[in-house]
């Protein structure tokens, strides 16, 4: 595939992932702002959110402006990517942050992998979320892709 292609993909697919986690109706700028106007941090996911968007935002900037090698920052992206599913999982599969310290018990209970995927207020009834990990992985194939252009 053309390297141009795979860089005007990653930048569309880059965008959309930072848009989804910094406008999130539940753990976006909004949640964050609420929370520091408390001051309290009951759950880590808008600061975890918000920090991560504007990381991907900056990256690209950086790439855009030759700061930054495409490599190593579709090496970044593509671990970022990494940590945000194996995250959105590990959240649902291993208590909801009831290890979050400052938490009120944010759930504390957990589902299985299949739960997780098929059950309800997860990845089949939220769109949301959804949208979020197929975006995610999607940015993970198209970076890939882009390294190993860039790379040979």
């Amino acid at each position: 595939m053309n390297g141009r292609v795979l860089r005007y993909a990653a930048a569309a697919l880059a965008v959309v992932v930072a848009a989804l986690h910094l406008f999130h109706p539940d753990f976006g700028i909004f949640a964050l702002m609420t929370y520091l106007s408390i001051p309290a941090l009951p759950d880590p996911r808008p600061l975890a959110f918000v920090l991560s968007a504007v990381a991907i935002l900056l990256g690209m900037a950086l790439v855009a402006d030759g700061a930054v090698p495409i490599r190593t920052a579709a090496l970044a992206g593509m671990g970022l990517m990494v940590v945000y599913v194996a995250g959105y999982f590990g959240w649902h599969m291993f208590g909801h942050g009831v290890w979050w310290p400052w938490g009120s018990g944010l759930g504390g209970h957990s589902h299985t992998f299949g739960e997780v995927l098929l059950g309800e207020g997860h990845l089949r009834s939220d769109p949301i979320a959804l949208g979020s990990k197929v975006a995610e992985l999607a940015l993970f194939v198209v970076l890939a892709l882009l390294y190993a252009e860039e790379s040979g």
